[in-house]
């Protein structure tokens, strides 16, 4: 069996994905012996191959997650993988997860082997799209999210929430569960939200950005030492310091580009207010420099999320090389 998880909205397909794997582990696998999780980015078809085919004596069914593959840069992978893996689309014993980010570009621009591997799982029954939530929609996941934990929110204090995080959805959740646990009524109102989530519209991540742009290791670790003490989670700091990074590297690519403030706000759907700071902090880099932040950011993203790695000291050994 395969399954695809892909879009641009990264939270819901990765919310999506773990339940998955929760109902996996609960219901076949309670010690996750033949549960594996790729980074697709670096595998190639042998080590593909061994995970499938490598599963535990003590349970039938195996569960193999693999991330991101669709920015593994060779071609020989991509090409051989829509071919390996037509034998697995009715194996129920085998299942296959893919989960990717935005593919729109992919499947515009890609090279033969990416559009091909990307038809064939796009043609899978699991296949899955997660796009970004419109304004409706985000309200509706506001509510529920609320509930989540015993709470109802304000339509003026949700909306507030959106304007706040520019509809960020990892950013929404952290918010709403850190003022669930602040509020003592049942309704999160949007006085609550002012007080709550101020510094989401970048102020603090700027600063460290800042920082890192300049190359200023000694005032970076005191930003992130700031940012722990602050009582921010691993998971919120990592998915605001890649927002962030993301903004950067759009910026760079439309200064490269020649395209002013105006254009760049209308194209990337972003505030002139961050569009003009992130200019500012986008100049310092060069595009590769950008890229190389992000994916190192993103690798340690997915290595937390898979228990591989501490990211406190893994960050603080980033800046270190800075």
């Amino acid at each position: 069996m395969i399954i695809f998880l892909q879009g641009a909205d990264t939270f819901r397909s990765q919310r999506f994905l773990q339940e998955l794997k929760n109902k996996f582990i609960k219901q076949i696998d309670p010690n996750a012996l033949s549960l594996s999780v790729l980074d697709g980015q670096n595998i190639n078809l042998k080590d593909l191959g061994e995970k499938i085919n490598t599963g535990s004596l003590f349970v039938k069914k195996r569960l193999v997650i693999i991330k991101n593959i669709f920015q593994n840069k060779s071609d020989q992978l991509l090409s051989a993988s829509t071919n390996y893996l037509k034998k697995f689309t009715a194996d129920e014993n085998n299942i296959i997860i893919f989960h990717d980010g935005d593919l729109t570009e992919k499947n515009k621009t890609g090279k033969v082997a990416t559009k091909k591997l990307l038809a064939f799982l796009k043609k899978q029954p699991y296949s899955q799209e997660f796009p970004l939530l419109n304004n409706r929609q985000l309200l509706v996941f506001i509510q529920k999210e609320a509930q989540n934990y015993q709470r109802k929110i304000s339509s003026t204090a949700s909306s507030l929430l959106i304007n706040l995080t520019n509809n960020d959805l990892w950013v929404i959740s952290s918010s709403i569960k850190k003022l669930a646990f602040y509020v003592e009524g049942e309704t999160i109102l949007a006085k609550d939200v002012k007080k709550m989530v101020t510094g989401i519209n970048d102020d603090n991540i700027f600063a460290l950005t800042d920082a890192l742009s300049a190359r200023d290791k000694k005032l970076a670790i005191e930003l992130l030492e700031q940012q722990y003490a602050a009582g921010l989670s691993q998971e919120y700091l990592m998915t605001m310091l890649i927002r962030q990074f993301k903004i950067l590297l759009q910026i760079r690519s439309a200064l490269d580009q020649k395209m002013d403030l105006t254009k760049i706000a209308s194209a990337l759907k972003l505030h002139p207010f961050i569009i003009k700071k992130g200019i500012t902090q986008a100049r310092n880099f060069n595009i590769q420099i950008l890229k190389d932040y992000l994916n190192q950011l993103i690798n340690l993203d997915f290595l937390n999320k898979t228990g591989g790695t501490n990211i406190k000291t893994e960050l603080a050994l980033l800046i270190s090389r800075l």
